[in-house]
Parts: C-alpha cells; structure tokens; sequence
C-alpha cells in the first residue's frame, strides 16, 4: 500500500502537527453529550482534513458501513444532497451514528450548498457532517456559522522531520536512509504530509542518492507548468511578461496555494546564485502572503505586479 494511505493517522495521537485541533477536539470528545453535528475543515491539500473526518467518525463511534463519502468535484448537484437528505432519516446499519463526509465542497452548486444548509439545520441526532474545502471563501457564510470550523495548516520543517524519519524507522531505513533526501522532500512538499509520503515513497527505492534528488525536483516542479511561470516571472518589465504570465495562470486548475509555494521555492534557489539578488527579493514579495482566502485572483494580482518589474 502507497506510503500516505499506509502512515495515515488512525487517531488524534498520531497526528503529527495541527495541534490546537487536536485539543480542541479532545475537549469535545470529552463532553460525550452536546457534541457538534456539524464540522468544516479548511486548509490546503494533504494538510489532514479528511483524515480529521475519519478520526472524528471512529471517535464518535461510527462503523464503516455508517461512513459515507462524497467528493463534490465529482458529485456536485443538489439530486445527491436530496439522496443523502433522505438516507440519513434511516437508523445506522450497525452503529449507533451516521457521519457524512462531503470533500471539496466548496465544489457544491449553490442548490446543493443551500440544501446542505438546511440538512445542518434540522440534522437527526444519530447524524454527523463534516465538510472539507481548500477553498472557504465559496461556501455560502450561513454554512460557516453552522459548523465548528477548523483551519488545518502545514506542518513546520521540523514537524515534518519528525513524521518522515517516524516513517523511515517503521520501514527500518532511518539508520540507512541519506538525510539530504529527507531535506529534500521537507522543501518540495511545502509542509504537506501527503505531499511528503508521496515524494518519500516515489523515491524510497532509488539508491543513488542523485537520481532521487533529480526525481524530488522533477516532481515538485512537475505537476503544473510551474517551470514556464517562473521563468516568465524573471523577465524584465513588458506587455509581453504580462501576456505569458497570463496565459499560464488562466490556464492552470491547480491550487493558488501550492502555485505560490512552488515560485516562491524557485526563486529561492535563483536568489542563491544571483547577480542581481534585490531584483529576486523583489519579485518574492508580491507572493509571500497567503493566498487561501483570495484564491485565483490573489495569483492574479500578483502575477500582474511582477509583470511591471
């Protein structure tokens, strides 16, 4: 089984990072009454969301028949939430609880947010939600004064050390394994464990220690035309600039998050060779702030600053 799948937290004591959420829910665990019916993770991907929705069904006591999961990118309209509205009036099949995970939900039709909106606000005790987004900005706001919400945010470098030498020990490598790799994969992950699993595991059975440094910078710069971003980022003020830079970003699905961490990771290594290291500081700073809640539009603008440098 794939590494991330493998090393995926069972329980809030295997979670490595995020650790007010931990507290937080322990705190509710606690209660054993009164718990909220309704949970909204956000954060960028490989973060936890999901595998938060998972603890917190087991915690909850939910049996794996009871768990049901939905991915709105795929299953976006209204006639799914009016299919889950009436199942979920059903006693459990085995438990005593039904959880109802609805990932990239921001993904919803406004029909189906505004019916997931009335689920959360007539929800039959022995029902749970939790809903997942990359995006919080695309859920309606009433959605949000429902749910107990939850920012799960990426692991530090030194927590990701931790969890990849975990890893490495369970898979009896630690002692063996070359720690430029492991400083490899905590930079091109972005602070994203599944990220990190997923890079450890592409590489894992490499042995020489340079092909698999080649093969970590082939896949952080690989998954979208990151390369061609940052190269038109570095030429000199045009309408030209603009024009490229354009078309790249209007054509690209991926996140804007994970966009500005891969340029601002480029950039960081043309700072370290550069001749003209004020002009590299000064294209980095349009992307150092977050942009989780200004999506798109916030890669937008940024990229049209660098354009006029």
């Amino acid at each position: 089984m794939a590494l991330h799948l493998d090393y995926r937290p069972k329980t809030l004591e295997e979670v490595v990072g995020n650790d007010s959420i931990k507290d937080s829910l322990r705190s509710l665990f606690k209660r054993k009454e009164d718990i909220p019916h309704a949970f909204l993770f956000w954060g960028v991907s490989g973060t936890g969301k999901t595998t938060f929705a998972r603890i917190i069904a087991k915690q909850l006591g939910c049996a794996d028949s009871d768990f049901f999961e939905y991915n709105s990118a795929n299953v976006r309209g209204i006639d799914t939430i009016r299919e889950i509205d009436i199942n979920c009036r059903y006693a459990p099949l085995e438990g005593k609880i039904k959880v109802y995970l609805l990932d990239e939900f921001h993904r919803g039709t406004p029909d189906a947010q505004n019916a997931v909106l009335k689920l959360l606000e007539d929800t039959p005790k022995h029902v749970y939600f939790v809903l997942c987004t990359t995006e919080p900005d695309k859920i309606i706001k009433t959605i949000h004064t429902r749910c107990t919400t939850y920012q799960t945010k990426p692991l530090t470098p030194l927590q990701m050390d931790l969890l990849l030498k975990w890893v490495l020990r369970s898979e009896e490598l630690e002692e063996t394994y070359p720690k430029e790799i492991i400083k490899e994969i905590i930079k091109a992950s972005d602070g994203c464990p599944r990220q990190a699993l997923v890079l450890l595991d592409s590489v894992i059975d490499i042995t020489d220690e340079k092909k698999a440094l080649e093969a970590i910078s082939s896949y952080s710069l690989g998954t979208f035309p990151t390369i061609e971003l940052c190269r038109a980022i570095m030429g000199r003020a045009s309408t030209a600039k603009w024009n490229s830079i354009k078309e790249i970003v209007s054509g690209t699905t991926e996140e804007p998050e994970r966009i500005r961490y891969a340029i601002l990771g480029y950039l960081t290594k043309v700072l370290y060779n550069s001749k003209e290291p004020d002009r590299i500081i000064e294209l980095m700073e349009p992307f150092m702030e977050s942009m989780m809640y200004s999506g798109k539009a916030g890669l937008a603008y940024a990229c049209y600053l660098v354009s006029k440098m």
